[in-house]
């Protein structure tokens, strides 16, 4: 028979596990900066031979242990097969780890893309993914003390069975997406939008010894690059809306780019130095601030979320710390700037 305390702890913790987890899926603070797991039509979605993204967050470490690892590499394999257009692969993983009871989520996907130019200006591109993912609970070791595992004139012996069954069960499942993006490029500003949809096939959860389905997610994102005309200014606005079963969120911002130095295919082919400056705000959550720098086609983001829901009490404010880093390989005749397209 399990002790009280640990029929609430337990009981506390994967509510609150599947709250913040399960109905709302994995996302970061920096969207646009994951692009794997915004739309899988993202991929290819850059002028250059191949892209490495890796992501990190780190948040309510008062309250636990939440935290997630992303990385993500696509490459464009057959350009210009199709009139105007082109073909694309990827790979990404994300692993994450919720609370005491280390709830983890881990997931590797397969993605394929095809754009196509239906005008100097205009592209669209449809984007595929599946792949495999897996959840379960590995508490820690005080929790895992239950009243048949005291001998008497011992104490607790862990290799005494504790005849429990475990509330969430370690399961794997199938999983898969799509999505769509368009993407407009003119001489001084440039917009994309795209949409996306995720659990195609709503694979099944199991969780306190039921199961139920993964919820569709449903994702819009939209942005623009802004270039003031003879000064090396840029405003990128961007909006993110999210859907999962009855969950929303919403995240809209703007970041000011400033051009150090400008990139040049000549004088030994350097490559743009920018920075950028700016933040976000996801509505009723959080309050977030960005920076970022463009560097020899590397790309460093940070962000910090400051907490302003109602879990700010519980948290005492603390929100979340997030950090993305990519690296793209451009061709030789886009060396002039970095042409991420997102």
């Amino acid at each position: 028979m399990v002790k009280i305390k640990h029929i609430l702890y337990i009981g506390i913790v994967v509510l609150t596990t599947l709250n913040m987890g399960i109905a709302q899926d994995i996302h970061f603070s920096q969207f646009s900066e994951s692009p794997a797991t915004l739309n899988p039509a993202c991929i290819g979605a850059f002028d250059g031979e191949f892209r490495v993204v890796g992501n990190v967050r780190e948040q309510w470490k008062n309250v636990g242990d939440y935290s997630t690892y992303a990385g993500s590499f696509d490459m464009i394999v057959l350009r210009d097969k199709i009139t105007d257009g082109s073909f694309a692969v990827g790979v990404n993983f994300i692993t994450d780890k919720s609370g005491d009871l280390d709830f983890s989520t881990n997931t590797v996907n397969l993605s394929i893309s095809a754009n196509k130019s239906i005008s100097k200006k205009n592209n669209f591109a449809l984007g595929l993914q599946g792949g495999f993912g897996q959840r379960g609970v590995t508490a820690g070791s005080e929790l895992q003390q239950w009243d048949n595992q005291y001998v008497d004139g011992f104490g607790y012996d862990s290799n005494v069975g504790s005849g429990e069954d475990t509330p969430v069960e370690n399961f794997v499942f199938a999983d898969f997406s799509t999505g769509l993006l368009w993407r407009y490029s003119g001489e001084n500003i440039g917009f994309h939008s795209g949409f996306s949809i995720f659990h195609l096939n709503q694979p099944k959860q199991n969780f306190l010894l039921s199961t139920g389905k993964q919820l569709l997610q449903m994702a819009f994102h939209a942005g623009s690059k802004i270039d003031i005309k003879d000064k090396p200014f840029s405003l990128i606005p961007k909006v993110l809306f999210l859907k999962n079963g009855a969950q929303i969120e919403t995240n809209a911002g703007m970041l000011f780019k400033y051009v150090l130095q400008e990139g040049s295919e000549y004088a030994g082919e350097k490559s743009e130095t920018s920075v950028y400056i700016g933040g976000w705000y996801r509505m009723g959550d959080a309050a977030i601030a960005n920076i970022k720098m463009d560097y020899m086609n590397f790309s460093v983001g940070v962000s910090y979320d400051f907490n302003i829901s109602s879990y700010k009490t519980i948290t005492a404010g603390n929100g979340g710390f997030e950090i993305a880093i990519s690296y793209l390989k451009p061709l030789l005749t886009t060396r002039k700037k970095r042409r991420s397209l997102l």
